[in-house]
């Protein structure tokens, strides 16, 4: 089977690493040839699909390929195209559970779900301190500029891009990964809308050793067990109060991740949804 990834945002966009790159590399190790942007194919997997690329989709299904499309934003509302390319697709993917029952309300199509793998290495838990950190597209920057007050004198870290901003450490793999290094705690204050997320963010602060704190979201419900998900002031408050324990829940949040969330199980997933498609 020849697959071919189509994802028009680069490796800078966590949708091209999570929903292409990675999959496309793992399946290979369950014998599909896959590539990401050009190739012959059998099937093409439309990633965040881009509308300049409906008339090649449809080109694509009329050849014989199977199109699928794998939404991981809900844009239906602002971009018609996204309901064209359901109402196209031979299958579709998603990221989470409220992503899926989304689609069925906008096209009346079922979906299967597969989560975002992990990319951060597994360090040892850190969280013992009070270095703070938000990280995330400049888009959601007010995400945490609204919860600035609740942090008294604690110090904040704020990694974001693609454009630089002053103040702002300029988002890339390894600035995110070396602010994480000297960072405690994870910030994830969250806003309406947002519900079909992936918790990709909230995943990769557990596996590099920070502990978060998050605000109510669908998502972060999974893992309520090992991190603080609630009011966010009062989880800052809270947190505060039981340091000595914080390493130990973010060791407990990384044995349950490390598995579910690999790359070679999330790549078993995309390998047996295209085996059977």
């Amino acid at each position: 089977m020849n697959v071919v990834w189509v994802n028009r945002f680069g490796p800078n966009m966590a949708s091209y690493r999570y929903r292409a790159e990675t999959p496309a590399n793992e399946v290979k190790k369950h014998g599909i040839n896959a590539s990401i942007n050009n190739g012959e194919a059998d099937v093409v997997i439309y990633s965040k699909p881009w509308g300049e690329d409906l008339e090649k989709a449809k080109k694509a299904k009329s050849e014989g390929c199977k199109v699928i499309v794998d939404f991981c934003d809900d844009h239906f509302q602002r971009d018609p195209t996204y309901k064209e390319f359901a109402d196209l697709a031979d299958g579709i993917v998603c990221p989470t559970p409220i992503m899926r029952a989304r689609i069925y309300d906008y096209v009346k199509k079922d979906s299967v779900v597969i989560p975002d793998p992990y990319e951060m290495d597994e360090c040892e838990p850190h969280a013992d301190g009070d270095n703070y950190l938000w990280f995330g597209h400049m888009g959601n920057l007010k995400d945490i500029l609204d919860v600035v007050q609740y942090l008294g004198d604690r110090k904040l870290r704020v990694v974001s891009g693609p454009q630089q901003i002053p103040s702002v450490i300029p988002w890339s793999p390894e600035n995110l990964r070396d602010t994480m290094k000297v960072s405690n705690i994870c910030l994830f204050p969250t806003k309406p809308g947002s519900e079909y997320k992936s918790p990709n963010r909230l995943i990769n602060a557990f596996r590099a050793g920070l502990f978060p704190v998050c605000m109510t979201h669908p998502a972060y419900l999974e893992f309520k067990h090992f991190c603080w998900v609630g009011n966010l002031p009062t989880g800052l408050k809270w947190e505060k109060s039981f340091k000595k324990d914080l390493n130990d829940l973010v060791k407990a949040g990384q044995d349950y991740i490390r598995e579910r969330y690999s790359p070679e199980t999330i790549g078993k997933k995309w390998a047996e949804y295209l085996e059977a498609a």
